[in-house]
């Protein structure tokens, strides 16, 4: 690698499936200077999250505590993520896009330029069934490892003999060695739609920033859901897809006493105003319900259950 540059990664997980410690495992794979980091929001399990790694063999070039902006590789440990994250937001021309999925490459594509800002025709794309492969070697759904083994496959950053030796430096060997196995299998089975874009190391395509306004939806009152970060507030985003489990509601045990609705902290319990004047519980938002469970732990009837709806090997 050059010491004119930087290389940078950007990882999209959800909450447990090991994203920090994706990014946090290339800065020790890499021969020469790096830093990592993570972003988090209401960090749970299921929830979105970012990390970053930032590697040069100039020690002046990682000197930044900020997010990576302009990743040169985008790994996505979820591809449910592909459905409410624009994942290619500000990659560098040539960048690749490296997906945990069984789908095609043109189901990717498709998904990604639905979500996207600025839909980018200048990159390269590679997929692996990550989470099979985590499934039948680690035998749990954590899927940094494998997402790595893709990463080595496409950048050469680092090599999977580097990618080892951090491995066993960071885990026991009982959980090191599984990973060791499973990085070589992500590395010989990850499929590349390599369309030939030479990387540019040194372009910026960060978006330009831009804040939201005291007058945008939410600053006043509570849109459904609560507040969010996009424009058009929590209404517009899926934070359905968050969550392992879902409320269900049971009208016949239901005693409107509206507890659920006060305690939920997303406002996934939907109410109706009744021929009495009166409000009523009448239902779950599937659309923004994460599956936190404090409405089931304080109705006083049973009438809401925790119904499970995403399993190791994925969403039932």
């Amino acid at each position: 690698m050059s010491e004119e540059y930087s290389v940078s990664i950007r990882f999209h997980a959800r909450g447990g499936q090991g994203g920090v410690t994706a990014s946090q495992l290339c800065v020790d794979a890499f021969d020469g200077y790096g830093v990592n980091q993570p972003r988090f929001g209401a960090e749970r399990m299921g929830s979105p999250t970012e990390s970053y790694a930032r590697l040069s063999k100039n020690k002046t070039l990682i000197r930044s505590n900020e997010q990576v902006y302009s990743p040169n590789y985008v790994g996505v440990l979820d591809d449910s993520l592909l459905d409410d994250i624009d994942v290619t937001t500000g990659i560098k021309p040539g960048g690749w896009l490296i997906v945990n999925t069984t789908m095609s490459f043109e189901e990717i594509e498709k998904k990604v330029k639905a979500t996207a800002e600025i839909v980018h025709e200048d990159i390269n794309y590679a997929k692996v069934d990550a989470t099979g492969l985590a499934l039948e070697i680690l035998k749990r759904n954590i899927t940094n490892t494998v997402i790595l083994g893709a990463l080595v496959k496409v950048s050469h950053v680092f090599s999977l003999d580097q990618l080892k030796d951090a491995i066993y430096k960071t885990f026991k060997e009982s959980i090191a060695e599984p990973n060791a196995k499973v990085v070589e299998l992500a590395f010989e089975r990850t499929e590349l739609l390599d369309r030939g874009y030479e990387m540019d190391f040194k372009k910026d395509a960060k978006v330009a920033w831009s804040h939201t306004s005291p007058n945008k939806l939410g600053y006043e009152e509570r849109d459904p859901a609560g507040i969010w970060y996009t424009t058009g507030g929590s209404e517009s985003v899926k934070t359905g897809s968050w969550g392992v489990s879902i409320a269900q509601w049971d009208e016949e045990k239901c005693i409107n006493c509206h507890k659920c609705w006060s305690i939920c902290p997303d406002l996934a319990i939907k109410r109706e105003l009744g021929d009495d004047g009166e409000y009523h519980v009448c239902g779950v938002d599937d659309y923004h319900c994460k599956g936190c469970m404090q409405c089931v732990k304080i109705c006083p009837k049973n009438a809401l259950t925790e119904k499970v709806k995403r399993t190791e090997g994925g969403t039932s």
